[in-house]
């Protein structure tokens, strides 16, 4: 079972509730803890920012191609509603990339190269967690700006007007965390179809050309595994931060910190895309 990118991003990207609030967990390597972490509470601006020093994404459907290589800065989480049963958080970003897009349709191919900087684009979108476990429950994005683009068989590079919207839906949501944490705690993914659409046009309106790609993941037992504390220092300092990775494959590991209420590491690795990035800063108080 191969578990893409589009679950993760994210995992990406990447990611705390009313119920309980965490309780702070220290232990050195040589010895086990028998305390249990709940589910952290949000509250509306608690914000995280992180920065995603890999990012790569290649995204095939049919005959259609989006790649892209690069990086994020200053990639900011704040949590804007907390009503209901879930918390909305948005998000921001400085994204720097190369990329190379191939779109189709049965009057048009198009094929164009180049890059994105980070002074020219903007990056923004929300992502939607469950409240009893910060559990994923969907993804939307925009990238919109002026990229310097090669489009063949131009030999030359061009400021290009651009947008690319982006959104991501789960049958179920996926379970990044099953709280409480605890010492060598595993749980399953559930039966799933995931389902990303990208809309990406430019060129003054000439271009606009929809690409979906869905992939169905059937249950597997035991998937995550919950290990056990490990002190993680990043960019934001040095944590107590349980380590989670995926049972089978190798494809992922992160770190959640009780005391940031988040993660605060995440790598990624699969067969359309890779994501590794750490916690620069936070406002979050537990």
């Amino acid at each position: 079972m191969k578990i893409k990118f589009i679950v993760i991003m994210l995992c990406i990207f990447l990611f705390s509730s009313t119920f309980c609030i965490a309780s702070k967990l220290s232990i050195d390597n040589n010895q086990e803890t028998t305390n249990l972490d709940d589910v952290p509470v949000w509250n509306v601006g608690d914000y995280w920012v992180y920065s995603i020093d890999q990012l790569t994404v290649d995204f095939q459907s049919s005959s259609q191609r989006i790649y892209i290589d690069g990086s994020i800065d200053d990639f900011k989480w704040t949590v804007s509603d907390t009503s209901g049963s879930t918390y909305t958080v948005d998000f921001t970003g400085k994204i720097n990339a190369n990329y190379e897009i191939y779109l189709s349709s049965p009057s048009l191919e198009f094929y164009i190269t180049g890059t994105i900087k980070d002074t020219l684009t903007k990056l923004s979108g929300t992502i939607i967690f469950t409240k009893s476990d910060l559990q994923i429950q969907g993804i939307s994005g925009e990238i919109r700006g002026i990229t310097m683009g090669k489009i063949s068989p131009l030999p030359f590079s061009l400021p290009l007007p651009f947008k690319a919207i982006i959104g991501g839906s789960l049958s179920t949501p996926f379970p990044l965390f099953d709280f409480p944490l605890d010492t060598n705690k595993f749980w399953n993914m559930p039966d799933l179809t995931a389902q990303m659409s990208i809309n990406a046009g430019g060129i003054f309106g000439l271009i606009s050309i929809p690409m979906t790609a869905t992939v169905n993941y059937g249950w597997t037992p035991l998937a995550f595994h919950c290990k056990n504390i490990q002190q993680i220092t990043v960019e934001a300092g040095t944590f107590d931060a349980w380590e989670i990775e995926s049972t089978f494959f190798d494809l992922f590991s992160y770190y959640y910190a009780p005391d940031v209420g988040n993660l605060v590491k995440i790598d990624v690795t699969m067969d359309n895309g890779e994501f590794h990035g750490e916690l620069k800063s936070t406002n979050f108080i537990n």
